[in-house]
């Protein structure tokens, strides 16, 4: 049974997950990653960082 779903997957050409899946993944990291460098760059006006 397992097989005929990974045969008929990929038969398909279907990604496994959706592509709203990656998107909305990677929209979440892009905002992470904005919000530290935002913080980062606070704290190092701040002087809370010496680099």
């Amino acid at each position: 049974m397992e097989k005929n779903l990974i045969e008929s997957n990929t038969e398909q050409n279907q990604p496994i997950l959706p592509r709203s899946a990656w998107s909305s993944n990677v929209a979440h990291l892009r905002a992470l990653f904005r919000a530290k460098k935002a913080l980062d760059r606070i704290e190092r006006e701040a002087g809370i960082i010496n680099e």
